[in-house]
């Protein structure tokens, strides 16, 4: 009877220990969300951008699957302006070029996100296959440089 109850409490000992170490390694490297793995799609994740000593939070951020099975990241930023986190500064942290012409919101990316998306705004001409970059600026905000950046990117 000692023996087995001796064996019983190294083995609780064992699992309490094996329920430490997992909790720990969950909270020193937790699992990507999916709003991390939307940024990685994207291309706008803050570990593809090393050295540039900032980065920008999705306001919202939606993962889906096309009905062929490849994921598409629909992402919106919303930059506040002023000084700090404007437009410019935006664009300088992901190596992105000046908003073009025009064009429509794609309209899985107005469906997908949640409020009311515009119907148009100005296309990055971006070059990365698969990624389609929109800027919304909002002039009605008191600070400058206040826009919305919509993404939708798609890959597998």
């Amino acid at each position: 009877m000692p023996a087995a109850f001796l064996v019983l409490c190294g083995l609780i000992t064992m699992g309490c220990a094996w329920w430490g170490v997992a909790a720990y390694l969950r909270a020193v490297d937790p699992p990507p969300t999916d709003t991390d793995r939307a940024e990685r799609l994207a291309g706008l994740s803050h570990e593809q951008h090393p050295g540039k000593g900032r980065y920008y939070v999705p306001a919202d951020a939606v993962l889906s699957r096309t009905a062929d099975g490849a994921r598409v990241a629909y992402l919106r930023y919303r930059i506040g302006g002023g000084d700090d986190a404007n437009l410019d500064d935006f664009l300088r942290t992901y190596d992105l070029p000046r908003p073009g012409a025009p064009a429509s919101l794609p309209e899985d990316l107005r469906a997908s996100l949640p409020g009311d998306e515009p119907a148009a705004g100005p296309l990055l001409p971006d070059g990365q296959g698969g990624r389609e970059i929109f800027v919304v600026e909002r002039p009605a905000a008191d600070l400058p440089g206040a826009a919305d950046v919509y993404v939708r990117a798609a890959g597998t």
